[in-house]
């Protein structure tokens, strides 16, 4: 398919200065010419008039669990059999799409190579899908007791672990090597191994370790990205520069997680299975948590650490996917929209090292990208004003009508 969109206002995502009345010329899914204002544009080809929105490129979630389901009120259904966790899986995928999320990462679950390819074949219309397959953790760690995870120990296990990952399909290795706690679960030989083969095999590598010293122990492995980071120090933030580790802050979980919390601890008979059962048990941690995300974001902003965004949201009464929330509050504690954009376009490309393909509306890359009623270079918000999602170089928000091809 062969199309010309006229833009308003294009930001192309390189973090340069947005282009006005620009025109991108789509062929064959990928952006065969950015076409600069008052260029004759080609003749017989079709034209769609974006004239009035702000085109940015597609978003990337770098942190989301497809089919999560261990905290939904009815998870006595979820757990009887697949086809409820399957279902819930296609709602989730289709909902980041229609949020602009042309890609996402999904960072451990029981059917992300599934939906994948779902997908592909256009049996289900959602995201783009990178996933890991099943995380990685030690016996009795975190997330141990979920599907999406197996338990693996030493040097040798673990080695085998990301081997069958791998041979699953996995896209990336997840490990995962902290609790709410400051004891780590994995030792340094064991992070060693796991990140080595990953490696050696030409896979990169997630690593949920949000609290010290734990973080520190997963950045001297070698990881790529480190997940959630909450808790780091001056020492780490200088080993991640040092290092070129991305940091993926997934700060509105965090925050919901705080103001659940809050809310057990302020009615807690009315405050569902889940608030009252597992989040009250560490209540408090998840409020000092949240109290220092803006001090934390800011502190890794000024170490000069590579940020990128997700969202991670495992509670059901939250909205899936939130990473509009998550770019406004970037913007709140001092990131600026252009960084905040290419941290959800193309730095979290360049993590997942899809840099070739994603990330930047230009000549050759894939054509994902979103159109907006606004700019949001004024005001970030303006990301919710969604009008168009294109992704693969096919209008995919509207809905095309019929949906079955």
């Amino acid at each position: 398919m062969t199309k010309i969109y006229r833009v308003g206002l294009l930001i192309d995502g390189q973090g340069g200065k947005p282009l006005a009345k620009a025109a991108l010329w789509v062929e064959n899914g990928r952006i065969k010419e950015v076409i600069p204002a008052g260029s004759d544009l080609p003749a017989g080809i079709d034209v769609v008039d974006l004239a009035e929105y702000t085109v940015i490129p597609g978003l990337i979630d770098m942190h989301m669990h497809v089919d999560y389901w261990h905290s939904q009120p009815n998870v006595a259904e979820f757990a009887q059999g697949e086809g409820l966790v399957a279902c819930l899986a296609a709602r989730n995928i289709r909902s980041t799409l229609e949020k602009g999320v042309t890609t996402l990462r999904d960072v451990s679950s029981t059917f992300g190579l599934q939906m994948r390819r779902a997908v592909e074949l256009g049996f289900i219309p959602g995201s783009r899908i990178f996933s890991a397959a099943k995380g990685i953790c030690m016996t009795g760690g975190h997330g141990h007791d979920t599907q999406g995870v197996v338990q693996a120990d030493g040097p040798e296990e673990i080695r085998k672990a990301v081997r069958q990952q791998i041979r699953a399909g996995a896209d990336l290795i997840k490990i995962l090597t902290s609790h709410r706690s400051e004891t780590p679960e994995y030792r340094q030989e064991e992070l060693d191994a796991g990140v080595d083969e990953a490696h050696r095999l030409g896979y990169r590598v997630a690593c949920h370790a949000a609290i010290m010293p734990a973080a520190k122990m997963a950045v001297l492995a070698g990881i790529d990205t480190l997940e959630h980071g909450t808790h780091l120090t001056d020492e780490v933030r200088e080993l991640m520069a040092e290092r070129g580790t991305y940091l993926v802050p997934t700060m509105i979980a965090y925050h919901s997680m705080g103001q659940a919390a809050r809310s057990v601890i302020a009615d807690p008979l009315n405050s569902g299975d889940y608030r009252r059962t597992q989040l009250a048990k560490h209540a408090d941690w998840w409020i000092k948590t949240d109290e220092m995300l803006e001090s934390q974001f800011r502190k890794a902003v000024a170490a000069g650490l590579k940020i990128t965004t997700g969202t991670d949201i495992v509670i059901p009464d939250v909205e899936f996917a939130s990473l509009h929330t998550e770019l406004e509050l970037m913007v709140k504690f001092g990131y600026s929209e252009m960084d905040t954009i290419c941290a959800a376009t193309r730095v979290a490309a360049e993590a997942l090292g899809k840099s070739a393909d994603l990330g930047t509306i230009t000549k050759g890359k894939i054509a994902d990208f979103v159109a907006v009623r606004g700019n949001p270079l004024e005001n970030i918000f303006a990301l919710r004003n969604l009008r168009m999602v294109v992704k693969d170089g096919s209008v995919e928000i509207p809905v095309p009508v019929p949906y079955f091809k």
